[in-house]
């Protein structure tokens, strides 16, 4: 009997010796392309955003107009600075460079709830927002990472041409015998004939026109009129000639018409090698033009182009990479984003149109908590932890 007690004992002790720990996690977060086996337990599933460029160009468009009277312009009302002929010139009014947030299929997780109790906020496309997040601290903290600015497009119409009459009356005397009682007799008669006006004759009325409309505006400041006008009123009248004689002159010297056409450029980077991606090409004659436009054509031979730039700051987590290295969590809890910093460029050839600082998930690394019972706030931008606190199951 001593033996078999003996022996009783020392299996006991072997068998505790052997057993593993058993160790009660409360929930545990499985990367979707870690586990293939069946997960007993309910759970959701969620996501870790990445980040696109969104690249907005504004476009601006002169419109160099001709007036129908510039070649009198000089000998009519001595101005030699006029439009000579119709032309558009380019140029880049405005750039901007926002960031869009889209789910990363690389990183979509399952948590397993293991009998436990989370509440889960989510963004857009299954991006994560918060875990047990109350209604108060989640709808406070809804304030968007990035503002984006889009650029105003306005248009400046031309007023328009002033209409003049296209005839002029002539007055001719004609000639003509008649016989009376046997008498020749010479008479005469007038007829009026419409003539269609030169350009010339055009020029001179509009010319007349003008000094009419200064006089009358150097009599209204002068005070020579009959009636008292209040002061608004002379105001009023005096912006109403000035228009009235810009007008008329712009019929000399010409107009320019300003328009502007903004273009939006979407980029999602991928690939840390290839960073650097080809917008458009841009000509100051032509505008915007697609990237298959051949330099050698002489009707574009001035076109450069527009390129974007993303250059990757990697030293800021060179350090975060070498200490996470060393971590083992036997469990593993909430996945969570620290980005890697980026200055993101939009060049036109060699010149500089527009910087900015950005962070980029995909291209900084991935850390997991341990799987306690926390109350955990994630940018829905990039998917970083903006605070976490533990709390009571």
């Amino acid at each position: 009997m001593k033996k078999l007690s003996i022996v009783a004992t020392v299996l006991v002790m072997l068998t505790s010796c052997i057993a593993p720990e058993i160790i009660l996690t409360p929930y545990e977060v499985i990367p979707i392309t870690e586990r293939s086996g069946t997960i007993n337990s309910t759970g959701v599933f969620y996501a870790l955003p990445r980040q696109g460029v969104e690249v907005d160009i504004t476009i601006r468009k002169q419109e160099f107009i001709r007036g129908p009277y510039a070649e009198f312009a000089e000998r009519l009302l001595g101005v030699t600075n006029v439009i000579k002929e119709n032309n558009s010139v380019y140029s880049v009014d405005h750039v901007s460079i926002s960031q869009r947030a889209e789910a990363d299929p690389t990183q979509i997780y399952f948590v397993q709830f293991n009998d436990s109790r989370l509440a889960l906020k989510y963004e857009n496309d299954l991006i994560i927002r918060g875990v047990n997040l109350s209604k108060t601290e989640f709808s406070e903290s809804r304030k968007k990472d990035t503002e984006r600015q889009t650029a105003q497009t306005s248009q400046a119409a031309n007023r328009p041409v002033i209409s003049t009459s296209n005839l002029v009356e002539r007055n001719d005397t004609v000639f003509f015998n008649q016989m009376v009682d046997t008498q020749l007799v010479q008479r005469f008669e007038i007829r009026t004939v419409q003539t269609v006006k030169t350009p010339f004759q055009k020029a001179q009325e509009i010319v007349e026109k003008i000094a009419q409309i200064r006089q009358d505006r150097h009599r209204l400041l002068t005070g020579f009129q009959e009636v008292n006008y209040e002061a608004a009123a002379i105001r009023y009248m005096n912006e109403e000639f000035n228009r009235m004689e810009d007008e008329y002159i712009r019929l000399f010297t010409g107009a320019i018409k300003m328009s502007y056409e903004t273009v939006l450029f979407e980029f999602m980077p991928e690939d840390r090698n290839n960073l650097t991606v080809d917008l458009a090409k841009f000509s100051a004659n032509h505008g915007l033009l697609s990237l298959e436009t051949e330099e050698e054509e002489e009707e574009v031979s001035d076109i450069k182009t527009i390129s974007l730039n993303i250059a990757l700051q990697d030293d800021i987590l060179s350090g975060i990479r070498q200490f996470s290295g060393n971590l083992r969590l036997p469990q593993r809890g909430f996945f969570y984003n620290i980005p890697n910093p980026a200055l993101v460029t939009v060049e036109l050839g060699n010149q500089l149109l527009y910087s900015r600082q950005m962070p980029f998930s995909q291209f900084g690394t991935t850390q997991s908590l341990a799987p306690d019972f926390l109350q955990i706030d994630f940018s829905p931008q990039t998917g970083e932890i903006r605070s976490v606190r533990a709390i009571g199951n």
